[in-house]
C-alpha cells in the first residue's frame, strides 16, 4: 500500500500527461488538413473554374468567390467541428509568384491560414491557453 500511495500520483500525473499531448497533436493535425482543404479548394475553384460550385459569380467580378468566404467554410467544414468556436480563419490571400498581391486568377499563389485556441481537458497543472497556428500555400490551377 506504501509503495502504491507513492507511485499512484506519478503514475496518474504521466497518464493524463500523455493524454494531453496526444489531443493536442490531434487538434493541430486537424488544423493543417483543414488549412490544406480550404487551399485545394481554393487553386480548384479560380476564375477560370467553369462553373461556381455555389451559383454564379458575384455581379462586376469575374471570381466564382470574389470575398473568400467559400474558403473559409470550407477550412471549417474540414475541421469538422472538432476545433469548435475558438477557431479563427481569416480571408485567404492571392500573391503573384514574386509576392506582389494578386487575384485568384491561375498561377496565383494562395494562402490559407486559421488558428485555434487550446487549452487542457484536464487541469492538473495550470497552462495558459496555446495558440497554434497553421498555414497553406498552393498555387491556383484553374
Amino acid at each position: 500500500m506504501a509503495e502504491f500511495a507513492l507511485v499512484a500520483p506519478v503514475f496518474i500525473l504521466v497518464m493524463f500527461g500523455v493524454i494531453e499531448a496526444g489531443r493536442f497533436m490531434f487538434y493541430y493535425e486537424v488544423l493543417n488538413h483543414a488549412t490544406r482543404e480550404g487551399a485545394r479548394y481554393a487553386i480548384v475553384n479560380g476564375s477560370n473554374s467553369l462553373s461556381c460550385p455555389t451559383g454564379t459569380p458575384a455581379p462586376g467580378s469575374y471570381a466564382c468567390d470574389p470575398t473568400g468566404e467559400d474558403v473559409k467554410d470550407r477550412v471549417r467544414d474540414a475541421a469538422f467541428n472538432t476545433l469548435g468556436g475558438s477557431l479563427t480563419v481569416p480571408d485567404p490571400w492571392y500573391t503573384t509568384q514574386s509576392g506582389d498581391p494578386g487575384d485568384n486568377s491561375r498561377g496565383m499563389n494562395v494562402t490559407v491560414t486559421a488558428s485555434y485556441t487550446y487549452s487542457t481537458l484536464v487541469p492538473i497543472v495550470p497552462l495558459p491557453a496555446i495558440t497554434v497556428q497553421a498555414e497553406s500555400t498552393l498555387v491556383v490551377n484553374n
